[in-house]
């Protein structure tokens, strides 16, 4: 989502986990990608790395405490950010929440970084190489052998993960239309990945780096994916995604302008209510049980009614 923000940049380094790094070799900006570890050992280190680049200006993306205090340690003179999580203090360009809060993600980023309104569309975008696509045709059995359709049933946060069993039989569905069904997961979602796969998909769950992901993606079809990084890679790439919604927002963190759709439920009270975990117990509004309510509210049926529709239409020239 901060693509179209770093677009505008121009000529500036970009510090960010070094997982996230090589996604900038896909992208347009002229950035240039400073990584740096998680953890304290690597926060350590990125003040140092602040300090070595003696910077004059920094603008900070994520509304978090730390992130400012990494820049004030490193020596970053002016510093711009949203007056988030008590951090004004470390700030010296101080960027009123309420200037933000009206705004989708992307065009946030493109304020902060730009100072100035941000255009109607900011559609993030990707171009994956034709040797990342060679590589990805490599780990199917039948590469072209018919359309492929994406499914990611993983998300770091457990409230955004629907049932990985209706990603199984939403994969059958899939397969008996006609689709080469290709399921993605990282190397921690394992379980979900081969749970999803049992209906008839390609498991490729911990087997492909972000930028070969970026390469599956582009390479299908569609991608039906819960609320999670893949889905925002899969649009960058220019893929149809259906995405399915509980307690995130589409409005704020929803895919771009274009061939998408969103699957949710906002007539549970309580959606979306942004929060990683559940709190909710007991019965539920709408169903016996109310933790997770918001996920499994959507069915098998309105996803896949929602994909059919998406794979049937033509693409544009």
């Amino acid at each position: 989502m901060a693509l179209p923000a770093l677009d505008a940049a121009g000529d500036a380094d970009v510090m960010l986990p070094q997982g996230l790094a090589p996604l900038l070799a896909l992208s347009s900006s002229r950035v240039r990608a400073l990584p740096f570890e998680r953890g304290s050992r690597g926060y350590t280190r990125a003040v140092r790395a602040l300090r070595r680049g003696r910077y004059s200006r920094g603008v900070l993306l994520p509304p978090s405490f730390s992130s400012a205090m990494l820049f004030a340690m490193g020596g970053v003179r002016e510093r711009r950010g949203a007056d988030t999580h008590q951090r004004q203090l470390l700030l010296t360009d101080v960027v009123p929440r309420e200037e933000l809060t009206q705004f989708h993600r992307r065009a946030q980023y493109y304020v902060l970084v730009t100072g100035s309104p941000s255009p109607n569309a900011l559609v993030p975008r990707l171009v994956v190489t034709d040797a990342l696509r060679a590589r990805f045709r490599a780990l199917l059995p039948e590469p072209g052998a018919r359309r492929l359709t994406g499914v990611f049933p993983g998300s770091n946060a457990p409230s955004r993960r629907w049932p990985p069993n209706r990603f199984r039989d939403l994969v059958a569905r899939l397969a008996a239309d006609g689709s080469q069904v290709v399921v993605f997961g990282g190397a921690t979602e394992l379980a979900l990945s081969r749970e999803a796969a049992a209906g008839g998909g390609i498991d490729l769950g911990g087997r492909t780096d972000l930028p070969l992901l970026a390469a599956g993606l582009a390479a299908c079809e569609l991608v039906v994916s819960n609320d999670s990084g893949p889905l925002h890679l899969a649009a960058a790439v220019g893929t149809r995604t259906v995405s399915l919604w509980g307690a995130g927002d589409p409005a704020i963190t929803g895919p771009p302008p274009g061939p998408h759709r969103v699957v949710r439920h906002p007539e549970l009270y309580c959606v979306p209510c942004v929060k990683n975990v559940c709190p909710r117990h007991g019965r539920g509004a709408f169903l016996p049980n109310a933790h997770n309510e918001c996920m499994h509210l959507i069915t098998v049926d309105e996803v896949h009614v929602a994909a059919a529709e998406l794979l049937n239409q033509s693409v544009p020239a």
